[in-house]
């Protein structure tokens, strides 16, 4: 690497412009672009600074000069005016460090926490069966405070005490503020670590999940920060099981004794705050006794809390009055500070509001519209704000600001004045800006009750405007992705100032409409729950919002795997869609589609079919028997017809679903793949394996195409694959494809949902019909703890997989085991069914065949007969299972003369 490219790549890593470096080491823009182009080097002065800016010794800047590589020359890299190139790889060695910030040269005391954190982080014994060390509670750690008391700043400088003690070989920073902003931070270490690699790039979830993989794996040790932990509930899924690690989180939340051990940050002692204070403000050399009694007071008054301190000592630095002066500035504020005391609910001491209240009189002075764009901002989710929200949102904003946002020049002149108090930053080249959570308290507490409101209410008719009509469709999915934060946001607004006006509604149902097809179904819920809420307030006046909200929220339940919940909002809908007012709505027939495809699901066909009819004979009455929507009808009937082996009548619908969409729809559109897939299954029941094969490659392309290739969606296509492969005896094949589908149904619908169950299932069985016993229980036994975790576990399934592992033992002469396992399914399955049900005949025909190889021929003779009584009576006599019960009774008969 050449050596200026050491220099261009820490500064980016830090996302600093080259113009933060050149106003941080007082030097122009012009002598930065120089250093990094390798037209001239730093002369020594200059090194020092950078090497104490950045914490790094001079070799890993490109400073030092025994580099083995010389800068390069002005015709090597000509200037071009192109835009930098994004950072794709930062090491030192084979040492990875991901730390964003410089060591901060300000940091006093907490001398006691860093030690507390090196006995905590002591390397753990290793465990003699793997040779790798835990990354137990014992290896974990919490530090826990106010917002602003500094928890960052610790592991900030832990990690760079830990690598002068050579600890760790890889350091890693993670911003944890919300899920998503956790997996996007791991997701992106796949640009230091190649052997975190998926097939889509794009796949966030994928790829935290490898990088998650490679520490658990790695030999070498190394610190992971989860900085802003704040919200833990969906956090333990991150943290790596095992591995040679330790694991350091920052966080506001009080309780965390459940994943690991914490300590609580308290402010400064009166020493530390007053040295903070000093040296801050570059007032350590030559301090008079009256400025150190002058800067404790400051300090006492700002109540010992470091970033308020740090503020002042800017502030001070910045504008250079004196002490005493700011003493007389506090005192002017002091009635506001005394106010904002005790608020519970803004989580920071009212000194730091005082602190900034300075820098807001100047920015109001100087541009009143950058002072309505702060206001503005405390309404917004501050780490990643969309620079089009505030151009595209201006007609929802005053005038003043309305003008600002649509003039590019007045608009960067506005960010400037910001800039130049540090109140906002621009993140990186994604057109985002950035703004402290203090600053959003502070601008908050100087706002009316009133005025709040009406801030709030601009947001969130902005956010509705702008976030896209049509979430179901994927190609919108990048942009809703982006919004995502802020309609987040708009949510907290929403629910804080009772904003209960349709917009608010329309706009959280469609966020949640977006997560619910990306399978992210916690976040989507309470969204959807809270559109539902508006929407009921006028349900009277107009139930439909109502309705299609029900069947959103009953579609979600349905894809997450809660049916009980699904029915209920089904059932919901249908009672407002019996209105007269409601009966004529397009959703009548997507509620009935719905609500069969769950009976389908629950493999209640007799309900489902009946729907499916209803819903089919509705759409054709009402808009024409060429609406598209019917296509889904037929094809979900179709899949009836599979289950009742009724293959001639359901090719005829899927056929028929195809030749209604191929008339209205592109050939790869995604609602074609639906119908297509059903063709499929049909095939191959039909043993029509390599034209169904063709059609499952075909849907797999569509659906990877329109929805990346670890959709859940995509998981299904491999799981049928799968089940195609296993009948031909292609069991390689069908292995792959089932732990494919099991692998992403893992990742995109949690460990213990219905799919994932299934896919487990199959698998077993695979391994089962090649006699693979170890790896068949392996599967079944897992099964069953799922059910056991569930809530409301499946019963069913319970008696399903124990019933299949009574069979595998008694295959393999384990007769205590399948004795137990037997009788265990039997006692199950005639308590859940009805004494008719074909699976109890099952169950009554494989203990039979047990019994008869103990010789226990008699018992055998009479469990066939029970069998084949209910066998004919549900199949009748001609169906090849009942022949094949009656063809093992006879020759058990025959053993018996």
């Amino acid at each position: 690497m050449p050596r200026n490219e050491k220099l261009r790549l820490q500064r980016a890593l830090r996302n600093w412009r080259q113009q933060d470096l050149a106003d941080q080491l007082d030097v122009t823009l012009t002598t930065i672009q120089r250093w990094e182009r390798g037209i001239q080097e730093p002369r020594t002065y200059y090194r020092v600074k950078l090497c104490d800016l950045f914490g790094l010794p001079p070799q890993e800047l490109g400073l030092s000069d025994d580099d083995d590589q010389p800068p390069l020359s002005v015709e090597s890299e000509p200037d071009t005016g192109a835009a930098e190139p994004a950072l794709s790889k930062f090491s030192v060695g084979d040492a990875l460090w991901t730390i964003p910030y410089p060591r901060n040269p300000h940091f006093t005391g907490r001398q006691e926490l860093l030690a507390a954190l090196d006995q905590q982080f002591a390397p753990a014994p290793l465990v003699a069966s793997t040779g790798i060390r835990r990354a137990a509670l014992t290896q974990s750690q919490a530090i826990k405070g106010l917002g602003g008391i500094g928890k960052t700043q610790i592991a900030i400088e832990y990690a760079y005490h830990a690598r002068e003690q050579q600890r760790y070989t890889h350091t890693l920073w993670i911003n944890a503020a919300s899920e998503e902003t956790l997996l996007s931070g791991l997701a992106a270490l796949k640009e230091v670590v190649p052997a975190i690699s998926v097939h889509n790039e794009n796949d966030q979830r994928a790829l935290a999940s490898e990088a998650l993989r490679w520490l658990e794996q790695c030999q070498d040790p190394w610190l992971l920060i989860y900085d802003n932990a704040d919200d833990l509930s969906f956090l333990p899924a991150y943290l790596p099981a095992t591995g040679n690690g330790s694991i350091l989180l920052t966080t506001r939340a009080n309780s965390t004794s459940l994943m690991t051990s914490s300590l609580e940050i308290e402010p400064l002692s009166i020493e530390e705050a007053t040295r903070l204070l000093l040296h801050r403000a570059q007032f350590e050399e030559e301090v008079t006794p009256q400025e150190r009694v002058d800067a404790s007071t400051i300090a006492m008054a700002l109540g010992l809390f470091p970033l308020a301190i740090d503020q002042a000592g800017a502030y001070l630095e910045e504008t250079g009055c004196n002490l005493q002066d700011y003493l007389t500035i506090f005192h002017q504020h002091r009635y506001e500070l005394l106010v904002r005391r005790g608020k519970q609910a803004s989580g920071y001491p009212d000194s730091v509001a005082t602190t900034w209240n300075l820098s807001f009189q100047r920015v109001e002075a100087t541009n009143p519209a950058a002072a309505e764009f702060l206001q503005l901002c405390a309404f917004l989710a501050p780490d990643q704000i969309p620079e089009e929200l505030l151009i595209k949102g201006a007609a929802y904003w005053p005038p003043t600001l309305q003008q600002a946002v649509t003039d590019r020049f007045q608009f960067n002149q506005m960010l400037e004045a910001l800039l130049a108090f540090s109140l906002v930053k621009r993140v990186g080249k994604t057109r985002q800006l950035s703004l402290h959570r203090l600053v959003q308290v502070v601008q908050l507490d100087r706002m009316s009750a009133e005025k709040q409101r009406q801030w709030a209410q601009r947001v969130v008719l902005a956010m509705n405007a702008l976030f896209p009509e049509n979430p179901a469709q994927t190609e919108s999915w990048s942009l809703c992705q982006r919004y995502l934060d802020q309609v987040q946001a708009c949510d907290t607004l929403i629910q804080n100032y009772q904003l209960l006006s349709p917009e608010a509604a329309s706009l959280l149902s469609r966020a949640g409409t977006y997560l619910a097809g990306r399978a992210v179904y916690s976040l989507a819920e309470p969204l959807h729950q809270q559109a539902l809420t508006i929407w009921q307030r006028s349900q009277e006046t107009d139930p439909l919002p109502v309705a299609k909200q029900l069947v959103r929220l009953a579609t979600l339940y349905y894809g997450w795997g809660k049916y009980k919940q699904a029915e209920q909002f089904y059932q919901q809908a249908f009672s407002l869609y019996k209105r007269p007012e409601t009966q004529e709505d397009r959703g009548v027939g997507t509620a009935m589609r719905g609500l069969a495809n769950l009976y389908n699901n629950q493999e209640k066909n007799a309900q489902a079919e009946a729907l499916y009819l209803r819903a089919i004979d509705f759409q054709e009455q009402r808009f024409g028997p060429d609406y598209l929507e019917i296509s889904l009808s037929l094809s979900g009937l179709g899949y009836v017809y599979v289950k009742q082996k009724n293959y001639t009548q359901a090719e005829a619908l899927y056929s028929r679903s195809m030749h209604l969409i191929e008339k209205q729809l592109d050939p790869d559109h995604l609602d074609v793949a639906y119908s297509l897939l059903g063709l499929a299954i049909v095939y191959g029941h039909q043993e029509r394996y390599e034209e169904a094969e063709h059609i499952y490659r075909r849907v797999l392309r569509i659906r990877e195409k329109h929805l990346g290739p670890e959709h859940f969606l995509v998981g299904f296509v491999w799981h049928e694959l799968a089940k195609l492969y296993q009948k031909q005896g292609k069991y390689q094949e069908a292995e792959n494809c089932y732990r494919r589908a099991l692998k992403i149904r893992e990742e995109q619908l949690g460990p213990r949902h219905s799919n994932v169950v299934d896919s487990l299932n199959r698998l077993g069985n695979l391994y089962h019909e090649q006699k693979r016993y170890a790896q068949a229980e392996e599967c079944f036994r897992h099964v069953l703890r799922i059910n056991e975790q569930l809530q409301t576990p499946d019963p069913l399934r319970t008696s399903d997989v124990t019933l299949e592992l009574a069979i595998m033992y008694s295959e393999q002469r384990k007769d205590e085991a399948a004795e137990r396992h037997f009788q265990h399914a039997l006692y199950l399955f005639e308590q859940i069914l009805q004494l008719d049900d074909e699976r109890l005949a099952e169950a009554l025909y494989h203990l039979a065949r047990f019994r008869q190889a103990q010789d226990r021929t008699q018992e055998a003779i009479e469990l066939y007969q029970r069998a084949l009584q209910i066998q004919q009576q549900v199949l009748g006599a001609d169906n090849p299972i009942t022949i094949a019960t009656l063809q093992s009774m006879q020759e058990a008969l025959r053993t018996a003369k």
